[in-house]
């Protein structure tokens, strides 16, 4: 079983663990109804590092496979993000690269802009938009995908810099009562 780079901090934050694609990660830290109800209060932070990331140079390639969420990164140069399944042709698999946390709730984008100089409004980066920048010090690429009305984001960032990027989203966002969620409440949000 794969573990993301936030394994230890996980372990030593008491997280009750499960598998999910294959990866061993957070099921809950309280319990699935009680990080639930925080994300909807304020925001949680999720480790979603088992999401498969594939980078690819062509947009045609995304045309001919199965129906995946991407994202344009620059020209010819595209993230799929998306569920366990066969890579899209051409696609090159950087799962194991990036660390994928996952920032949900109203207060989000609040948490967001104490960390970036990024513009996290829905005029700056609506739903389903990219951008690339610094969080926390550390360049990131900022996917924006909502859970019904509430805001939502992945970020990636690369491995080596997780546990510290982790850790500076969870400090800023204190006065917010953000808290770290498991799997099981990410999964129940999404429906």
């Amino acid at each position: 079983m794969k573990r993301s780079a936030l394994y230890s901090l996980h372990r030593r934050a008491g997280a009750s663990f499960a598998e999910y694609s294959g990866w061993e990660l957070p099921a809950f830290f309280t319990s699935p109804e009680r990080d639930a109800a925080l994300v909807r209060e304020s925001a949680g932070l999720a480790d979603a590092s088992h999401s498969p990331k594939f980078d690819l140079q062509s947009e045609t390639v995304l045309e001919s496979g199965p129906r995946r969420k991407s994202w344009r990164l620059g020209r010819n140069h595209y993230l799929v993000v998306g569920k366990q399944g066969d890579p899209p042709p051409g696609g090159i698999d950087v799962t194991s690269v990036y660390a994928a946390l996952r920032l949900v709730g109203p207060k989000s984008r609040e948490v967001l802009s104490k960390l970036t100089s990024l513009n996290s409004s829905d005029a700056g980066l609506p739903n389903l938009g990219c951008a690339q920048a610094s969080l926390a010090h550390v360049p990131a690429i900022f996917l924006r995908q909502d859970i019904g009305e509430m805001p939502g984001f992945y970020l990636l960032i690369t491995r080596d810099y997780a546990e510290s990027v982790w850790e500076a989203i969870l400090q800023a966002g204190h006065e917010f009562h953000l808290a770290p969620i498991g799997m099981e409440a990410l999964l129940s949000l999404q429906g």
